[in-house]
């Protein structure tokens, strides 16, 4: 059943008050302002080294460490920038199976978002459903209060159709992560030129522990396919199985990429959530 709900807007100021994003230790992309980049930039000041990206400038390629290592090494300069955040939110109908699985969703990410503007940094709401938007952090607000995660297609490909990610200091995806797509590749996508990921999986517990009962009526939530299934006991075992093993995949692609990996709990209010699961998110003061 779909269970679209609103964000809750003043939990979300209540959760992101005098707080702010907490960005990775490293150099950052973004527009021109007051933090470092990991760009190549034309400074003469030498920061780092790092693996060639196409389309950076072969110029900058240290071909000495090419000799040494085998690898496309290129030289990294510091420009000073604005660290850009994307956030990146699920809409598909996944994402409303109950109220407060949609509207946690909704509220995470744009507690994300107020984060990091809080922090001075330029946030960008990147939505993937049955509209893909790009918006303005500072309109994020706005498109959350009207957006109904009702996408008829699996996030993967709602993801197909969105604008490309732009190189940044931090990638935040809020998401269930219940798709067919190998969670390799896509993991791979998600931290691709960008300085930091995370990954955040809001799940109902149902989601994870389904509960047993006697015949019932399972419809999947995107494709609407009907399926008459009698839920044994064994039935809900396999499940469970399946759905371990489909977040210990997540875990480790999301360890190959570097990116980190929070379980979000949909029942836990907001204001909870930022000060346990999600306080790594949070600049300690």
């Amino acid at each position: 059943m779909h269970t679209d709900a609103p964000a809750d807007l003043a939990m979300v100021e209540r959760a992101s008050a005098g707080l702010s994003l907490r960005l990775p230790r490293v150099p950052h992309r973004g527009r021109l302002g007051d933090a470092r980049a990991a760009s190549v930039g034309s400074s003469m000041e030498l920061h780092d080294f790092r693996t060639y990206h196409p389309g950076d400038d072969l110029r900058h390629v240290d071909w000495n460490a090419v000799a040494r290592t085998g690898e496309l090494v290129v030289r990294v300069r510091q420009d000073e920038v604005s660290p850009r955040v994307e956030v990146v939110l699920d809409a598909t109908a996944s994402m409303a199976v109950s109220a407060e699985k949609s509207a946690r969703a909704k509220e995470v990410a744009l507690w994300v978002c107020e984060l990091a503007r809080h922090g001075g940094c330029e946030p960008v709401l990147l939505i993937a459903g049955r509209e893909v938007q790009r918006v303005p952090g500072a309109a994020a607000r706005a498109a959350l209060s009207q957006l109904r995660a009702d996408g008829r297609e699996p996030f993967d490909a709602a993801l197909a159709r969105l604008p490309p990610f732009q190189a940044c200091g931090l990638r935040v995806v809020v998401s269930d992560f219940f798709v067919e797509a190998a969670p390799g590749a896509l993991a791979e996508r998600f931290a691709r030129h960008a300085a930091g990921c995370a990954l955040l999986q809001v799940v109902d517990a149902e989601d994870l522990d389904p509960s047993g009962g006697g015949g019932a009526r399972l419809t999947d939530a995107e494709t609407g396919e009907v399926l008459e299934r009698l839920l044994t006991p064994d039935v809900l075992q396999a499940y469970r199985e399946r759905c371990s093993a489909h977040v210990s995949a997540w875990q480790a692609a999301a360890r190959r990429v570097s990116a980190s990996w929070t379980q979000v709990p949909a029942a836990e209010p907001l204001t909870v959530l930022a000060r346990r699961e999600l306080s790594a998110l949070v600049e300690a003061s």
